[in-house]
């Protein structure tokens, strides 16, 4: 008779109040450890629900307290993050406030506890965290969610223990999830069983020491997950530090190994995405602008706002308002939760954002005295100095018919105005959207003088002379052609609107074909049984802006029965080319595979409508490339491709094709690329027989949790397009998805002889390094820089400071060293750097 062979297991809990901690949950695991000497648990437990636990179970609260902190290490706290996200859907700040945020919370509960393993029972990882986790104090991960939570799972590698390694060059030991390790269905995997069979089979490969785990859901009925005279229980700590072979491998484990899938176009999960999205985009806004002004006028520093707005932000990206959006009913509903969560932070993040930018000038008397006049300040939040278009509304007095725009040396500075309101009678000006070309310095704000004209006394001054370089619209019976000084594009009307010759004027090369059009909506309609093309009906073409700086023209047409808008906007200097796109669903509409799941096997099936992104409706891109390579960026990392292409039916066979801010296809034969933007976390198809294209909806049969889920109402999407030459980094792609994603902001100032013409608090010698936050720590400034490059950087970092101290730090802000500053001539201060390909550093300045 074979001996059957020793094996580990992690057991433990995953949840919390917003996921699922029923009163009495704790009290029933508290009583299992006492009647199980040998259970060993890990928790992963949202932070939050320490603080209820304590409030209506404070007998337990003091168990588990007694328990974390006890030197024997039967438990383990895990992860500890805020919120439990799902890493590859969120932005890299997010990713790091959740766990600062985590940690400190539970610090406050558990003081002198020590969270140094990151583990998690979701799919809760991005490809960057070696150098996060590091920076935060963890010395060990995991890459294991036996339990896949319906959301996904890592790629696989046989060894005990690997070093992951991120994109940085930074690596963490980590237990991998095993390739032998078999999916038995959407939410487990078998390393949560351990079965025999299982356990000969990881030895067979060279896993001498096999684990596994299953963090169960808080609430279940308290056992040990596992009992097997060959199975010893361990936490992950243990497991790692004493029992498991060192790590002799690297793993480069990028973000297409972390397979995970949503139902990427359903209304629901769509309009969250892009809500908390805006959201995450205001606060890290509003808390540049606080820092800034705090610096510039002793703006007071909201930080509990702000820390308010955070704490909803984050819990507005828990993996369980992504995964069952459409769960529960009424204002219990997860989508529900975290659209009113990201609301919130908006609310809190725009206020932020206005006090700051007025608290800068002078006083403003109730009389406006001591005023010369009037002008608008423009914000730049970014690390470099920017030059592009502002758009605010302007209030304008009935006598007059246009505003001129000029620097504070009475310089004339290229404009557009577009009526909002005008006078019945003679068309005098009441208010409009002013539009120019503003030019900002880093970190900092530049001021521009207004004036209201009589269009007739100055019209020749007050817009440039127009000529082909400057942007225009004409339209004709079946097409527009539009130029600016970078494209020429012509749109077909009778086909839908598309795209059908594109130019790029700097490459001096056509982009776009009849043949093969730009922005044909397609999809695959189930009701129909057919392939359905917004090139099959014509649009009605509405210009609304018509240069000299800016195009906008809207084109209303169907797609099927359904009516849609499309706005295409272009403006000069701009290298995106700009779309709004939103559809009008009458009825439940029905676009994606027509795969049916019968009730009883959505639990089980592993093929679902929603894998398969070619059938959704989509918006294609085709473009000519002999041998294009595809590119995609993800929290602080970009990743090159392995896939030929991106289709996959079954949930065992998962191919990475997520967009978080933007993916790129690029040839190097034909030094040409295209990259694509987006508002939103969403998907994409791409394969060698078909082009680039970009969900825009779906509805079909969604399995576990979603259910039969039509294209409802109304739905809506903001994307780019973007030509270029060179490879993405060399093209500047990242700097041009943060100038689409944290535009320059204008603000309406009143001018005086003493005001400030601009002012910088610092600047990046390096336009590839970006400036991901900025807030302020107490007295000193925390400034957060990332090299979006390919390529190792050494750059400097200018202060406009003759007297501050720089230190480095970690992520959290804890001092690392203290860096030496130069002064420089005009009275700056200059640190210099050294930062790896997609590496963080934290500076800390004081006395600032």
């Amino acid at each position: 008779m074979n001996q059957v062979k020793k094996a580990y297991f992690v057991d433990g809990y995953h949840g919390g109040i917003k996921g699922h901690m029923p009163l009495g949950s704790w009290a029933d695991v508290i009583r299992r450890l006492e009647e199980n000497p040998a259970w060993k648990l890990c928790l992963d437990i949202e932070p939050i629900s320490w603080e209820a636990l304590r409030r209506t179970d404070p007998r337990s609260y003091d168990a588990i307290k007694s328990h974390l902190l006890d030197n024997a290490g039967r438990v383990e706290m895990v992860a500890g993050s805020y919120a439990q996200p799902y890493g590859w859907v969120i932005g890299g700040e997010s990713n790091i406030r959740h766990l600062i945020r985590g940690k400190e919370i539970t610090n406050k509960h558990f003081p002198g506890i020590i969270i140094d393993t990151y583990a998690t029972q979701e799919p809760c990882w991005s490809s960057s965290y070696p150098q996060i986790l590091r920076s935060l104090g963890y010395k060990r991960a995991v890459l294991k969610n036996p339990g896949t939570g319906w959301g996904g799972y890592a790629s696989g590698t046989n060894h005990e223990m690997v070093l992951w390694v991120g994109p940085d060059g930074s690596s963490i030991p980590c237990v991998p999830r095993y390739a032998c390790e078999e999916l038995l269905n959407c939410w487990e995997s078998e390393a949560g069983y351990m079965k025999p069979e299982f356990v000969d089979k990881c030895i067979a490969q060279g896993i001498t020491n096999p684990v596994g785990s299953f963090l169960q859901d808080l609430g279940w009925q308290a056992r040990p997950w596992l009992e097997a005279d060959n199975i010893q229980n361990v936490t992950w700590r243990e497991y790692i530090d004493e029992i498991a072979a060192k790590p002799s491998e690297e793993w480069h484990f990028t973000q297409e190994d972390i397979r995970c899938t949503l139902p990427w176009g359903e209304g629901t999960l769509q309009r969250m995405s892009r809500e908390v999205r805006s959201a995450e985009q205001a606060v890290l806004a509003a808390e540049k602008l606080a820092s800034i002004a705090s610096v510039l006028s002793g703006y007071s520093y909201p930080t509990d706002k702000l820390r308010e707005a955070w704490d909803q932000l984050l819990l507005s990206q828990h993996h369980d308002a992504w995964i069952c959006a459409t769960t529960r009913v009424g204002r219990d509903q997860w989508a529900w939760q975290a659209g009113a969560q990201s609301w919130m932070v908006e609310q809190i993040a725009n206020e932020i954002r206005d006090q700051a930018m007025n608290s800068i000038g002078p006083e403003s008397n109730d009389d406006g005295s001591g005023a010369q006049g009037y002008g608008i300040r423009v914000f730049n939040t970014a690390g470099t100095v920017r030059k592009e278009l502002v758009e605010i509304e302007v209030p304008a007095a009935g006598s007059t018919n246009a505003v001129l725009v000029k620097d504070t040396e009475g310089n004339l500075i290229p404009s557009q105005i577009v009526p909002t309101r005008v006078s019945p009678e003679d068309g005098a000006l009441y208010a409009c959207k002013l539009l120019f070309e503003a030019e900002s310095p880093a970190m900092g704000y530049r001021d521009y003088v207004i004036e209201h004209v009589k269009q007739a006394a100055s019209k020749t001054d007050a817009y440039p002379k127009q000529d082909d370089n400057h942007a225009s619209v004409v339209v004709h019976d079946d097409h527009a052609v539009i130029t600016t000084d970078l494209y020429k594009i012509h749109t077909d009307s009778t086909r839908g609107g598309v795209i059908t010759a594109l130019f790029d004027r700097e490459q001096n090369r056509s982009i776009a074909s009849p043949d093969r059009p730009f922005n044909e909506f397609t999809g695959y309609l189930i009701s129909e049984a057919r392939w359905a093309s917004s090139t099959e009906s014509p649009v009605v073409v509405n210009v609304k802006e018509n240069g000299p700086l800016r195009v906008v023209i809207e084109m209303k047409g169907t797609f099927a029965d359904t009516d849609y808008v499309t706005t295409l906007s272009v403006a000069k200097g701009r290298r995106t080319i700009d779309f709004h796109v939103r559809f009008h669903y009458k009825s439940d509409t029905w676009i994606g595979d027509p795969w049916e799941i019968a009730p009883e096997n959505r639990s089980t099936e592993r093929r679902k409508s929603h894998h398969n992104t070619r059938a959704k409706l989509q918006a294609r891109f085709p473009i000519a490339l002999s041998n294009g390579k595809l590119y995609k960026n993800s929290a602080f990392d970009v990743t090159e491709s392995r896939h030929s292409n991106t289709y996959y039916e079954r949930w065992d066979e998962i191919k990475h094709n997520i967009i978080l801010n933007w993916v790129d296809v690029y040839d190097e034969q034909s030094n040409s690329g295209l990259a694509i933007f987006s508002d939103h976390t969403t998907d994409y198809s791409h394969g060698e027989d078909e082009p680039l294209a970009l969900t825009l909806g779906w509805g079909g049969e969604g399995g576990f949790w979603w259910g039969k889920r039509p294209l409802q109402d109304v739905q809506e999407m903001r994307y780019a397009i973007l030509p270029h030459s060179d490879r993405w980094d060399l093209a500047g792609i990242p700097q041009e998805s943060q100038r689409w994603t944290e535009p320059l902001l204008p603000v309406h100032i009143r001018l005086s002889s003493n005001n400030a013409q601009d002012m910088s608090i610092l600047q990046v010698t390096d336009p590839s390094i970006e400036i991901s936050s900025m807030q302020r720590d107490d007295k000193d400034i925390l400034v957060r820089l990332y090299n979006s490059s390919l390529e190792c950087s050494s750059f400097s970092v200018m202060i406009d400071a003759d007297s501050c101290d720089v230190t480095a730090a970690e992520l959290d802000g804890k001092h690392k060293e203290a860096l030496q500053l130069m002064i420089l001539p005009d009275g700056r201060s200059k640190v210099s750097l050294t930062l790896p390909c997609h590496g963080l550093a934290t500076l800390r300045i004081s006395n600032f």
